[in-house]
């Protein structure tokens, strides 16, 4: 269950899908005549390498193309979130004109992006060389909506502007409602005075072990100090030949714990003594299992012959248990963490099926 309000219109973005998709349609044929040319043309290891390469062009091609296609945008009352598959970003908003800027016709406005060299424009941008802004504008659309956020104005290329505008300016009527509301509200009562207690609550004795760290120098110094008092007034008696006294067993010093003497001779431990964190090197825990059963195979003679049938889906199999796997559980790191340990596994699990299928 999510925190997040209802937000108050969704508003379509203006695509162009020619220009969202021309670049994961190519990388998509490039892994795909890959593949073929890895299984089909070449054999031995260099095919299986370059199978492997453009089965990883291919997918992530595919993941590109869903991400571009999942782009939308949500108005609430006090933010504008983008949102897409694997994450988003939220722009709260801020008091400010909300402007329109034209990109063509008369004294249009230029418009550059981080990115140059894709089609669609998405992220920082610079406005006419001079002003950095955010951008959503994944269609050549000639004007775009200025609207002003906490991370600086967002530039926004909606299919109906009207509906963008018209839904700004619903959530300013409802972020001023709800600033009515607040200073209409009558203040919270103070809670009653709690009456003194007629008399002083008995000092509680700490143990020394229960006390921090400041507590504890505090207790041993008024505890040196009585000792020093006690020795000057020994040796007062003692000068005047009367017999000392015993001191008094209010200011004798608790015994310290074992434990507590040994941290206080323990030395801090140097940074790069810390315990590690997890090590990114699972994520290539299938990598190894596929080319573990790969050298076995090989090792025992029981792989396939690669220009036959079964040679070519012994080499797919593997491919996809071990580099395929690899690179989909980087990106669920990435965008779903929860579920890369799944990918992980399925990875080990189909190169065990398969080590085991060949070795018999």
């Amino acid at each position: 269950m999510t925190d997040r309000a209802e937000p108050i219109a969704r508003i379509r973005l203006s695509r162009s899908l020619p220009r969202l998709l021309v670049l994961p349609f190519l990388a998509l044929l490039a892994g795909a005549a890959a593949i073929a040319a890895g299984l089909l043309v070449i054999s031995g290891t260099a095919g299986l390498l370059v199978a492997g390469l453009g089965g990883v062009v291919a997918l992530a091609s595919l993941v590109a193309a869903a991400q571009l296609l999942s782009i939308r945008l949500e108005v609430e009352e006090a933010a504008v979130r983008v949102s897409r598959l694997g994450g988003g970003r939220t722009y709260g908003l801020v008091p400010g004109p909300v402007t329109r800027v034209r990109f063509r016709g008369d004294n249009p406005s230029s418009l550059r992006a981080s990115r140059r060299f894709l089609p669609w424009q998405l992220g920082r941008a610079v406005l006419r060389d001079e002003e950095a802004i955010e951008v959503v504008r994944l269609a050549p659309t000639p004007t775009a909506i200025l609207v002003p956020t906490d991370r600086g104005r967002l530039a926004i290329a909606a299919a109906n502007e009207e509906a963008l505008l018209e839904a700004l300016s619903l959530a300013a009527r409802a972020r001023q409602r709800l600033e009515e509301l607040a200073r209409e509200a009558p203040p919270e009562p103070e809670p009653p005075p709690q009456p003194e207690p007629e008399f002083p609550a008995p000092a509680v004795e700490l143990d020394p072990a229960l006390m921090t760290g400041i507590e504890r120098a505090l207790h041993e110094r008024r505890l040196a100090e009585a000792r020093d008092a006690d020795a000057l007034l020994a040796e007062e008696r003692a000068a005047a030949g009367l017999e000392a006294e015993e001191p008094s067993p209010s200011v004798e010093q608790p015994p310290v714990p074992a434990a507590e003497r040994r941290g206080r001779r323990r030395l801090p431990r140097p940074g790069w003594t810390a315990r590690p964190g997890p090590s990114a090197a699972i994520f290539v825990l299938p990598l190894i299992a596929a080319g573990a059963a790969w050298g076995a195979a090989l090792l025992l003679d029981r792989m396939p012959a690669p220009g036959t049938e079964l040679g070519r889906i012994t080499a797919l199999a593997l491919v996809l248990a071990g580099p395929v796997t690899t690179v989909a559980a980087i990106m669920a790191r990435v965008y779903w963490p929860r579920i890369a340990a799944v990918v992980i596994a399925g990875g080990l699990a189909t190169a065990l099926f398969v080590g085991r299928a060949l070795l018999g």
